[in-house]
């Protein structure tokens, strides 16, 4: 119970909330595990409450029929889904989750979500940011996908993840880019994972790491990816610049 409050806390949409206020919840839900690999959502599901990621790493995942898919963002411990589609007229998941880890999670169905918003408004407003914040990332990841090259496909992941290093100190890239010393990030799914969230294939995305390491713009040390050059891994994303092919 005191790991469901506490991550319940951590979460975007109980934030700043008296624990008080969902603690008979916590008491009383139960925990759904998955293990490796194994879905916790087929697309075509009906979407029963907002689920909340009590520990582990879920991946959204598109299929085709014929088997492929592409990664559209990674969950974790925090995270919520089907935020987007409980107050929906169209209740239907139109992708698949999958555990990259062993994972487990809670659902908040409708019902109790109504209930303790009335008991504190304020869950309303995280909810309203909750959907505002997801508008946004869905933007940034349009903006990220559509870049002509894997090189500032990559470039923007990687400066994505250091951009969420610094969120809490509200730094911009530009300020975060003046610094002296080389800054690092860490992947936080296998290569393997990351190259189908940037919807290439391994092979390429391997590549592509290596032709960035030789021309001195990053240094890769397993999941720890040093960004050597941070203003020229900017070039051709955020600025008006030329970039090295």
């Amino acid at each position: 119970m005191k790991k469901i409050c506490e991550t319940m806390a951590s979460s975007r949409l109980f934030a700043g909330l008296d624990h008080e206020i969902y603690h008979d919840y916590c008491k009383t839900t139960d925990i759904h595990t998955y293990w490796k690999g194994q879905l916790l959502i087929m697309e075509g599901d009906l979407c029963k409450g907002i689920g909340i990621v009590i520990e582990g790493q879920i991946a959204r995942q598109k299929y085709t029929p014929s088997g492929e898919f592409t990664t559209l963002d990674l969950l974790s411990t925090g995270s919520v889904f089907g935020e987007d589609l409980i107050f929906s007229t169209h209740k239907v998941y139109s992708y698949s989750l999958e555990a990259l880890t062993h994972v487990k999670t809670v659902i908040v169905s409708r019902e109790d979500i109504l209930s303790l918003i009335s008991k504190n408004p304020r869950l309303l407003l995280n909810y309203l940011a909750l959907l505002s914040d997801r508008s946004l990332e869905q933007d940034q990841r349009i903006h990220l996908l559509s870049q002509k090259t894997l090189r500032l496909k990559i470039s923007g992941y990687l400066l994505s993840l250091l951009e969420e290093q610094f969120k809490h100190e509200g730094k911009t890239l530009r300020e975060i880019g003046n610094y002296p010393s080389t800054a690092s990030v860490e992947l936080p799914v296998s290569k393997e994972v990351v190259a189908h969230l940037l919807a290439m294939p391994r092979p390429s995305f391997s590549r592509e790491l290596i032709s960035m390491e030789k021309d001195g713009l990053i240094r890769v040390n397993g999941r720890i990816v040093w960004l050597k050059d941070i203003q020229k891994l900017a070039c051709g994303l955020y600025e008006d610049c030329e970039t090295e092919e």
